[in-house]
Parts: C-alpha cells; sequence; structure tokens
C-alpha cells in the first residue's frame, strides 16, 4: 500500500492523523511543517517551555497569532482540538493525554525530559516518535520495550541518518544481500569544539551553540550510530570508529583491504559523498544479481556499495508518523538489548570537583563503542550535572565509578532498569528468566 495514496484517503474522508509536536527548535519547527503540509496529518497542538516560540511556529504556518489557543487546561485543548483551531501548551504530558492525538513527536534533544515525555506518551497509549538520538541512545532499548508491551509503535524518524540507513539496510537484505557496513558521510570533527567557538554558526543556521557543538565535536554523529547499531545488531569496530577518507571509486578497494571485517557501522571524512549515506552488502550469486549490477555499472561484486546523496531530516518524518498508524510498524527502533552505546570522553584535563555540562557542552564529546567495552564508562546522555570525584585526562573516557549521583536520579534510575532488563535478557537461561527481565521495566519506574 502505497503510504501517500492511503494519507490522502483518510484526508478526503476527514480521519486525518493528528500529531502533538514537543520542541519548537529548528527540528520542531520543520517537523510540524511538514507534517501541516502533508495530506492526512496535521500537527494539531504544539509543545513548548516558550509558549511564544510556539504561536510563532503556527503564525509562519499561515494562521494569526490571535487565532492560537495556548493552554494547560486538558478540556480547552481538546475543544480546540476538534473545531480544528492551532493549539499550543507548555506542558508536554498535558498534550500527551489529549483525545485525539495518536502520535506524538519528541524533538526536544533532550534526555530526562524527553524520556518524560516518551513515557507519558506510551501510558497515555499514543505512537511515539523521537528526533533525539540523546535519548534513543541513552534510554531506546527500555522505551521501546515499554511501548511494545502497552502496543504502540517507538521509533526513530525517517530523515535522519539512521532512519535512511535502516531502510537501505532493510532493502538490500530484502533482495538477498547481506549488509557489511552502514556509513554516514560527514566533514571533519573537531573534538575540542566549544559552544562559544559554535556561536556564529549557530546564529546563520538559526539555533543554539550547544546543538552546533554537539554535530562539530562528533556526538550527534556517534549517537546516531549507536541508534543505528541497536536498531540493526552492526556494531563499531572501535570506540569512535574508524572514520575513514576514501572516495566512491576507492571506498570497496578500500573495504577489502580489511579482511574480515563486516557487519559494522562507520562514517567516512570528506571526500565525495557529501552529506549522503551508504552501505556496503555482500552477494555473491552471479546468476542472480552479479551480471545485472555489473551491466549497471555497479561493478563486478561481491560486494557492492548502495549509496543515497541525501537525508532530509524533518522533510521525512510524516512517512514514520503514517507507518506507525497504517502498519503499527517502526521506521528504526532497537531490536532488543543494546549492542552499542556512547561513551562520555573528556574534551580537555578535567579536576575532581567539575561539574559535567553534557552534550554540546565544554567539557565532553561522545564516542560510540560495542557494549562489552563502554560497561564502566559514563554515557555521555547522562553526562549533565555529574560531578567527577577523581581527575580525568583529555581524551580519557571518564568511569562510572568517579561520577557522583547527578541530580536527576529519575532518568539514572531508568537506565539502570534498562541494564537489570538487558542483564536478565541477556543470560543462557534467558527463556526461564524472561519474566525477571519484563518485571525490571516496571518496577520503580516513577515520573517526576
Amino acid at each position: 500500500m502505497n503510504v501517500f495514496r492511503e494519507l490522502r484517503r483518510r484526508q478526503q474522508f476527514g480521519r486525518v492523523i493528528r500529531v502533538a509536536v514537543v520542541g519548537q527548535g529548528p527540528m520542531g519547527r520543520g517537523v510540524a511543517a511538514q507534517i501541516h503540509g502533508t495530506p492526512g496529518m496535521h500537527p494539531a497542538v504544539l509543545v513548548n517551555r516558550s509558549a511564544e516560540r510556539a504561536v510563532r511556529t503556527w503564525v509562519e504556518l499561515g494562521y494569526s497569532a490571535s487565532e492560537v489557543v495556548v493552554s494547560e487546561h486538558q478540556g480547552t485543548l481538546e475543544e480546540a482540538l476538534e473545531r480544528g483551531i492551532p493549539a499550543v501548551t507548555r506542558d508536554s504530558m498535558v498534550a500527551c493525554d489529549l483525545r485525539g492525538i495518536e502520535v506524538v513527536v519528541e524533538a526536544t534533544g533532550t534526555v530526562g525530559p524527553a524520556a518524560r515525555t516518551v513515557l507519558g506518551a506510551i501510558h497515555a497509549g499514543k505512537h511515539i516518535l523521537v528526533m533525539n538520538p540523546e535519548v534513543d541512545a541513552t534510554l531506546g532499548c527500555y522505551l521501546s520495550e515499554r511501548a511494545r508491551q502497552q502496543g504502540v509503535v517507538y521509533s526513530h524518524g525517517d530523515g535522519g541518518r539512521p532512519g535512511v540507513l535502516m531502510r537501505l539496510c532493510e532493502w538490500v537484505e530484502g533482495m538477498g544481500f547481506e549488509v557489511r557496513a552502514a556509513f554516514s558521510c560527514t566533514g571533519e570533527l573537531e573534538e575540542e569544539a566549544t559552544p562559544e567557538s559554535s556561536l556564529e554558526c549557530a546564529r546563520r543556521m538559526g539555533t543554539s551553540p550547544r546543538m552546533v557543538c554537539a554535530v562539530r565535536d562528533g556526538t550527534k554523529l556517534n549517537l546516531e550510530k549507536a541508534v543505528l547499531a541497536n536498531a540493526t545488531g552492526l556494531v563499531p569496530e572501535q570506540r569512535g570508529m574508524r572514520g575513514w577518507r576514501t572516495s566512491m571509486k576507492k571506498v570497496l578497494r578500500d573495504f577489502s583491504k580489511l579482511a574480515g571485517l563486516q557487519g559494522v557501522v562507520d562514517y567516512t571524512v570528506g571526500g565525495d559523498f557529501g552529506g549522503g549515506v551508504f552501505v556496503i552488502a555482500r552477494c555473491e550469486d552471479w546468476a542472480r544479481v552479479g551480471g545485472y549490477l555489473d551491466a549497471s555499472l555497479m561493478g563486478p561484486g561481491p560486494d557492492y556499495v548502495f549509496f543515497r546523496p541525501y537525508h532530509l531530516g524533518g522533510t521525512e518524518t510524516p512517512v514514520s508518523i503514517a507507518e506507525a498508524v497504517l502498519f503499527r510498524e517502526p521506521t528504526v527502533a532497537p531490536r532488543g538489548v543494546p549492542v552499542a552505546d556512547v561513551v562520555a570522553v573528556a574534551k580537555r584535563d578535567l579536576a575532581a570537583g567539575t561539574r559535567l555540562d553534557g552534550v554540546g557542552g565544554t567539557m565532553v564529546y561522545g564516542r560510540v563503542d560495542a557494549v562489552e567495552r563502554s560497561r564502566d564508562f559514563l554515557p555521555v546522555g547522562l553526562s549533565d550535572g555529574g560531578c567527577l570525584q577523581a581527575a580525568v585526562r583529555k581524551g580519557e573516557p571518564i568511569p562510572w565509578s568517579v561520577v557522583e549521583a547527578r541530580e536527576a536520579e529519575w532518568v539514572c534510575n531508568l537506565r539502570r532498569i534498562q541494564e537489570r532488563w538487558s542483564n536478565a535478557r541477556g543470560r543462557k537461561d534467558r527463556e526461564a528468566n524472561c519474566g525477571e527481565g519484563e518485571a525490571a521495566l516496571v518496577c520503580a519506574e516513577r515520573t517526576p
């Protein structure tokens, strides 16, 4: 079934998918605008701590500010939704409880507040779409399992690199290829980037310096690769990945030099890839595919590059919303226990007593690694507010053992629940202990 054909039918018969969009930064605004321009769906309520910013989004979509209903009262907002009036609230939990909302999009770039929103949506029986690799890489396996138990869809959105690569992986696997590597393409990373050094770029882009900093220091890239790893089972070869300096013409030759390398996530630096993504996949059945691909200038095989020269961010997000509602399927979501995590690495020498400032700050950047190699280190998604009890040298991952429990203990508690569940699921006697793993997910869950 064609998604857009079905959405047009829903538009025709008045069964529009109503969406709550949480966060009105550049990503949230872009998602709201794209939903508004997509037949069969509507951004019925926008959520932001600053209601004025959400009202501005509605104005940009063609409404007058006087038309917009701003309220924290559920009944008032539901009346607005029924009458088709644009609505704004500051409280994501109120938005999650609204009758008529089918999907909640989380686009804040936070961890604690985002987890609160996601759980609120799950408990309210709403499908949840995250445009937020910070929360997905840190707590996604837990949140996805809670959604499954409640019978709703948890998914990372299409348009971001995890979603685009996931579609490529599923496409080539569906044709009988074996995915050997999944690559994102980027420019040079600047490990020592700070919000201050990112200020001018942030002004040009209309976003926050911390967001730009997280992109420049590679944290965003590594969070996205963890999201993809946990959805596919592909893992980073080493902490932070390799970072390939190659080109379209040379990439297969360079890849073949590493005999036995397979099942990995990685990225390219520079080259002629632009902002694209690609997978390297293998098929040794010449009679079935080799001749056709060779004639199509894909090369003689058995390894082939499947390249997409762009990813479109929020522009493609409505497809994921539609798939959640129409097919009850995620675009990209953890497939079980985590296989990768993103550890916090010191940007500079950090003294004992330092209080960490999190993703996009001056003190740490994130680097993805296999779970087996990252268990003893602080996840970068939990690095905001943690206080060091011992010094950590520049370039070293920060051990869990030297970090005092941060103020937002609830988020750390969710992480501990995820780890207990993962451990229970991972034992050899997994079937006998399945109940224990399920119980670990529902115990001690309290939202602030």
